[in-house]
């Protein structure tokens, strides 16, 4: 399975150590047991596929940027998805989840408060192509990083919520048969985050951003994220096939 990842942001330069954005999510995606090739465009410094290049899937990634903004980048990445909507499947990734849900009808807004801390998002409907039942992950819900100002406010139509908070509700949904979106961090390691909390500690809060700074030593639900994510491209992959 060849993924091609829309990389939507560069990290800083003091943060490099960390990689780039792109780099967090073939070790995500290995957690589900199944080899994974990718390709990247780092797409916020305008590059994108050429008409050759082929993948089977795409995924977009966070993003400092906002996805309420209309940056050059951000209408090519739309102009580029648009054809594919519908024909290959696209995972979207926090800002890539407000990118899709935006470009197919959804409204993103700016939130009064932050989405930070390792956030539990419970499972409201279990997909039809997520293979077994499996009974333990509605049980559970996913336990995830989260960072975000903006969120979804209106879901695109053709949205199914599966899983989902109070204070966030579109956690992660599925749009139409060819999309699937999280708006936590599943590839986000927790000393990354607490880098951004301290670096984003005036706009956050102090005590919001303490609070979220001690929520991230929890076990996170990093292995059922990517099994979602495996399963559903998949499941597209052999329909296709």
């Amino acid at each position: 399975m060849k993924i091609g990842i829309l990389e939507c942001g560069t990290n800083r330069p003091e943060w490099a150590e960390y990689g780039r954005f792109a780099s967090w999510f073939p070790p995500l995606l290995e957690q589900a047991g199944q080899p994974v090739d990718v390709a990247v465009w780092s797409v916020s410094e305008g590059e994108l596929p050429a008409p050759e290049d082929r993948c089977d899937a795409w995924l977009l990634t966070g993003s400092p940027a906002s996805a309420v903004d209309d940056a050059p980048w951000q209408t090519a990445l739309t102009e580029f998805l648009r054809p594919r909507i519908g024909r290959e499947p696209v995972i979207g990734i926090c800002y890539g989840h407000q990118h899709l849900h935006r470009m197919l009808g959804g409204t993103v807004a700016e939130q009064r408060d932050w989405g930070v801390g390792v956030q539990h998002y419970a499972v409201t409907e279990l997909p039809d192509w997520l293979p077994g039942g499996r009974l333990e992950d509605t049980e559970r819900g996913f336990n995830l990083v989260a960072l975000h100002h903006d969120q979804v406010t209106r879901a695109a139509p053709g949205t199914r919520v599966l899983a989902g908070s109070d204070f966030c509700p579109f956690g992660v949904t599925q749009i139409g048969t060819h999309v699937l979106t999280f708006q936590p961090h599943p590839e986000m390691a927790p000393d990354f985050a607490a880098e951004v909390y301290e670096f984003e500690r005036d706009r956050i809060g102090a005590p919001e951003t303490d609070r979220a700074l001690a929520t991230l030593d929890r076990p996170r639900d990093t292995r059922r994220a990517a099994e979602w994510i495996m399963a559903f491209l998949s499941h597209h992959l052999e329909n296709r096939a």
